[in-house]
């Protein structure tokens, strides 16, 4: 029992991680700042990137084929032969060298390469949305960690505001008990707060640790990296940052803008053409070619010649076992797929302003009212320890008064705190990001 007591005083008595600070980065970062460092060294966005990077090459694949083949061949080759009885003569070596150039030219498919070039090209719209969406996912998963990060600073502030409270209110009671006033037993009672403050200040020391450290590994650093967010909580934390808009204007403005919609959007389009490239199938294909060279006409290889040739060439399909009326079909339900995907994220769209929308303002009324209570409940306090001190109020009402200052105080912090996070939230919901584009 004792060892086990003693290895928990020493666990309790390690020492936290120190961060260190990391050159080029600041050590206090607004919050702009820590949105720009997540955009050069975010892992997740370098991946999205790429993703972009891989759409947009599908466009120039796919003009590829209206472009013509050219191809050059040189020859050079010599043979050995037998006698031939069957020709009549005896056989000997021959040398035979040459040099030709093809050209290869579609000039009709049914329509197949123009609806892959805008299936392609609606392809790219939409990885190219999706990438926005990145963008805006990334800006708000910083922004969720530096506020998370603030308030637990905050909460270590308050909570050492709240320990001295405490100890005055202990330092108030020992008094009284010396002069006589207050019994003994009241000096035991008044202490057990000021412990629990002391508990409740180190929990969110540590809390304030690992927050900081979450938020340096979202902005792509390691998480002992000596970095804070700056407070931008205005003197009137009730007063919202960002511009807020009634319920139909922000769905409006969400539909228009929210990128993850319009990549559904795309993404439709694109099944649309796909259902063009199947119908293709059934369609003949016409071809044109053309070919110039010059080849050796003797048995020594020389004594060139010119040669050329041109024609066109026609595919009629005419039975394919039904694959191209499978892949119609499989396009087309591919489409129903796209085209529910999009009626979907439109309701998510809507879902979410709405209950951000609805959250935002709740929180911002919840800041007000808190505010209010904190500040009752601190005019109480000074009341009662003014009451406690004249011998007119007993410890019993000073130790509660102290407790509704400690609730309030931490409800405040907590609504504070809410809605700069619910601002975030409503920011997302509309498909506004602080981050530009970085081009693929």
């Amino acid at each position: 029992m004792i060892e086990t007591i003693v290895l928990a005083a020493i666990t309790l008595a390690a020492p936290m991680p120190v961060p260190t600070a990391v050159p080029g980065v600041p050590q206090n970062i607004t919050l702009q700042q820590a949105i720009d460092i997540a955009a050069a060294r975010s892992p997740v966005l370098a991946q999205a990137r790429a993703n972009n990077q891989l759409a947009q090459l599908n466009v120039p694949l796919a003009v590829t084929g209206y472009l013509p083949n050219l191809s050059a061949t040189a020859s050079s080759s010599r043979s050995n032969n037998g006698a031939s009885a069957a020709a009549g003569r005896f056989g000997g070596s021959f040398t035979s060298r040459g040099l030709n150039a093809n050209l290869r030219q579609l000039i009709y498919d049914g329509g197949k390469v123009i609806a892959q070039i805008r299936q392609a090209r609606a392809g790219a719209v939409a990885g190219a949305e999706t990438y926005q969406r990145s963008l805006e996912t990334l800006s708000f998963n910083v922004a969720q960690a530096y506020y998370t990060a603030l308030a637990a600073d905050a909460a270590v502030r308050v909570d050492q505001q709240l320990l001295s409270l405490n100890q005055a209110n202990q330092n108030l009671v020992n008094a009284q008990v010396r002069t006589g006033v207050a019994p003994r037993i009241d000096a035991v009672t008044a202490a057990v707060p000021t412990a629990q403050a002391e508990a409740t200040l180190l929990s969110a020391q540590g809390t304030e640790a690992a927050a900081l450290g979450a938020f340096a590994n979202q902005l792509g650093l390691d998480a002992n990296t000596l970095v804070r967010p700056v407070n931008n909580t205005p003197s009137n934390p009730s007063v919202a940052l960002i511009h807020v808009l009634p319920y139909d204007q922000s769905v409006a403005r969400a539909l228009a803008q929210r990128p993850d919609y319009l990549a559904a959007q795309e993404t439709a389009v694109s099944a649309r053409y796909a259902v063009q490239v199947q119908r293709a199938g059934y369609y003949p294909t016409i071809s044109g070619t053309a070919s110039y060279g010059t080849n050796s006409t003797t048995v020594n290889g020389q004594d060139f010649a010119p040669n050329s040739s041109f024609g066109f060439t026609v595919s009629i399909p005419l039975y394919d076992q039904g694959v191209t009326r499978v892949q119609v079909q499989q396009a087309l339900a591919q489409l129903d797929l796209a085209n529910a995907q999009v009626a979907q994220a439109k309701l998510g769209v809507q879902l979410n302003v709405q209950q951000s929308l609805s959250t935002l303002l709740s929180d911002q009324a919840a800041v007000s009212q808190n505010v209010v209570a904190v500040t009752s409940a601190r005019e109480s306090l000074r009341a009662t320890q003014a009451q406690y001190r004249a011998g007119v109020s007993n410890l019993f009402t000073l130790l509660q008064a102290q407790t509704n200052l400690t609730t309030a105080s931490t409800s405040e912090l907590d609504a504070i705190y809410a809605l700069r996070q619910a601002e975030q939230s409503y920011i997302y919901a509309l498909g506004e990001s602080s981050i530009n584009p970085t081009p693929p």
